[in-house]
């Protein structure tokens, strides 16, 4: 076992403080990307859960960036008295204020989670469960700053048992491929181990440096596989997608694929009728030149359609609700059709089953 002193010195001194800055950067920009996402949507679509890993990417950033002040900067003696305290050190003074931020923003992203999402058999039981671990380490924070840790034991396990609980829901609500998910996950836990003291005295610093390039790493694929889903507030968007149909420069429904069970669209004889609508939409859209080759919104009769006119064929899009992100959905399937059917688009012969490919298509994008 290596023998470890405080604060850090030696040739890995610099490399290792560059690394862990650059993590704590990375950690605070994506944690304001969740906060501009938030308030960038109306005020009707906002969801707390972005409010909630801003939060959660912020406290651990600030963490960590207590730990580094602890960890580089200040001695490890113990002296006694210690500011309000009988004793202690003031590393142990930084690390306090590190478990304390993470303890207490963790709170907050766990309330903002739960808001949405009932765990185990009651609402706010991870939320409850923290107020009082927040509670205790406040107490213990305050009688002796040496014995808290015990407190963050307590923090890291119920944490570890409210996300296994969290992503079993998580993966089946989204549907999506999860190996980012559960890669990001597993490098941020393994990398924290390697910074703590206990692998540091078995390791050394070069294991801390590796610890800290794989939690950068771990960052770094979380905020991407995170950023890449709809905003929360649509996070069940394809449970409101009733229909979408295809229509060439003519005015002709070259493909259609129903997905909910409203009346007027499940009859088939009532879908010349939806087509008819959507021609005159598209019509008073044209006389407008609004939107053109673009994204439109139309409320009428209490739908919600979304239109999109690309260059060959316009998507029409209907929704039980109005929302955003399908509309980057519908832009993709328009722009997917147009490139996979492009020459056939151009001499169509009025066949329509050689469009029935595009069902694949369709049920992938806008369908579980």
């Amino acid at each position: 076992m290596l023998f470890l002193e405080f604060p850090i010195s030696g040739d890995l001194r610099l490399p290792l403080l560059i690394m862990e800055w650059i993590f704590i950067t990375t950690g605070f920009e994506i944690s304001l990307i969740f906060l501009v996402r938030y308030f960038k949507q109306e005020k009707t679509l906002r969801n707390l859960q972005d409010v909630g890993y801003f939060t959660l990417f912020f406290g651990f950033s600030l963490m960590w960036f207590f730990f580094i002040l602890g960890d580089y900067f200040v001695p490890d003696n113990i002296v006694s008295p210690f500011l309000i305290w009988r004793s202690g050190s003031a590393r142990a003074f930084f690390l306090n204020l590190g478990y304390f931020s993470m303890i207490y923003f963790t709170m907050i992203y766990l309330l903002c989670v739960e808001k949405y999402i009932v765990f185990l058999f009651k609402k706010y039981v991870f939320t409850t469960i923290f107020l009082i671990c927040a509670i205790l380490f406040s107490i213990l924070f305050f009688i002796d700053i040496t014995i808290t840790q015990t407190i963050t034991y307590i923090y890291w396990s119920s944490f570890l048992f409210f996300f296994a609980i969290y992503l079993i829901k998580f993966i089946k609500k989204s549907g999506k491929n999860t190996i980012l998910l559960f890669s990001g996950f597993f490098l941020m836990i393994f990398g924290f181990g390697l910074t703590t003291d206990a692998l540091i005295s078995a390791f050394g610093l070069e294991g801390r440096m590796i610890g800290a390039i794989i939690q950068l790493l771990s960052v770094v694929v979380l905020s991407y596989y995170f950023l890449t889903l709809p905003p929360f507030s649509e996070f069940d968007w394809q449970d409101k997608i009733e229909a979408v149909f295809l229509v060439n420069d003519a005015g002709i429904c070259i493909y259609y694929k129903v997905f909910s069970e409203r009346k007027d669209l499940v009859d088939e004889n009532l879908i010349s009728a939806a087509i008819t609508s959507i021609n005159i939409m598209l019509d008073e859209l044209s006389e407008t030149g609004e939107h053109q080759h673009g994204i439109s919104v139309l409320q009428k009769k209490g739908e919600n359609v979304i239109i999109y006119q690309g260059q060959l064929v316009s998507g029409i899009l209907y929704t039980s609700e109005e929302l955003n992100f399908p509309k980057v959905v519908l832009k993709d399937f328009v722009d997917k059709f147009e490139t996979l059917y492009h020459n056939i688009l151009i001499k169509w012969d009025g066949v329509t089953d050689i469009f029935k490919p595009a069902e694949i298509m369709a049920k992938d994008l806008f369908h579980k």
